[in-house]
């Protein structure tokens, strides 16, 4: 009889332990008690280091700890992944994604893939625009398109890394365009701020940019907007025709987006917590002023969405990274 006991006990001992490895409330509960770590790839003051700062911001109001941002820029996002993979999965320790990285992940020879970490929340969309020096004399995109099919090879395109998302934004439109892969050179740079600060700077004709990081130069009459990849104009940018208008009919989800994401292994339950915690801070009425400000498209996503998303990307941008023959 006394066997018997020993028996059932050590059974619900061991069924404990399961419940408590498949679901650890107890340090959700606890959850934050101390500073969190938020890894960037890019420099400060682009449109993703912005939008992190925002969110971390908001995220130490509700959870009453430090969110502090760290910049890692570099490697294609090598250098960020290389922390953010290396670092505990206990929801200390998250990251801040972007499309480029699916291309990233792409190139970096199996190193990285979008099963190497945990998707955990979808923030924004964000569509691309292409722009130019001021006082370029091309006028239009179509005026661009002439320029490149009568001088090719002068046109300098800058944007984030080769096979970025912006890289691939401009040969959707280079294809509607009908250029050839030498009518253009295409410049990368770290971060799409920097690609923007070269157009100012002249070292480059064109870049592929988003609102918020050109809208002040537009006003100042520094850049000028040509097109915008959406379906409609952008708001702060009225006077900016989007491709269709601009005589280039081409697929406009292809979109710039970004969110939040955590080392491999973070628990569902923490990343659900972390998830529902920045959704409360997009719902604020300053983080809702900021998006309108910026331009972006509110694109929440929980864990399982962002997911899921983010492997119909990857399908996506495999196929044009092959098209492009970045990838064999």
């Amino acid at each position: 009889m006394q066997c018997y006991k020993n028996k059932w006990w050590l059974i619900g001992l061991a069924l404990s332990f399961v419940w408590i490895l498949l679901f650890p409330y107890p340090v959700v509960a606890g959850y934050p008690e101390r500073d969190l770590r938020y890894i960037l790839h890019v420099q400060p003051g682009g449109a993703t280091d912005i939008l992190a700062r925002k969110l971390a911001a908001g995220l130490q109001d509700r959870l009453g700890v430090n969110v502090i941002v760290e910049n890692r820029p570099g490697g294609k996002s090598a250098r960020q992944m290389a922390v953010l993979t290396k670092s505990d999965p206990d929801g200390y320790t998250i990251g801040a994604v972007t499309a480029s990285h699916i291309s990233d992940f792409n190139q970096s020879s199996g190193r990285y893939g979008v099963d190497s970490i945990e998707w955990l929340a979808g923030l924004v969309l964000d569509p691309y625009l292409i722009a130019i020096d001021g006082e370029s004399p091309v006028q239009s995109l179509k005026e661009l398109v002439a320029f490149a099919k009568q001088n090719p090879g002068e046109l300098k395109v800058a944007g984030f890394s080769r096979g970025s998302g912006g890289h691939v934004a401009w040969e959707i439109f280079s294809q509607s365009a009908g250029l050839e892969s030498g009518d253009v050179r295409w410049v990368p740079y770290d971060s799409v701020s920097s690609a923007v600060t070269a157009v100012l700077g002249g070292h480059v004709d064109v870049t592929i940019a988003h609102v918020n990081l050109v809208r002040s130069h537009v006003l100042l009459k520094d850049i000028r907007v040509l097109g915008i990849m959406a379906d409609e104009r952008a708001e702060l940018l009225p006077d900016v025709p989007t491709f269709a208008e601009a005589g280039f009919n081409i697929d406009t989800s292809w979109q710039q987006f970004r969110g939040v994401i955590a080392p491999k292994g973070t628990p569902l339950e923490v990343q659900q917590k972390l998830a529902a915690e920045i959704r409360l801070v997009m719902a604020t009425p300053e983080f809702s002023r900021f998006l309108e400000s910026a331009q972006l498209n509110y694109g929440f996503m929980t864990p399982g969405e962002f997911a899921r998303f983010a492997r119909k990307q990857d399908q996506a941008t495999k196929f044009w990274l092959e098209h492009l023959g970045i990838l064999k």
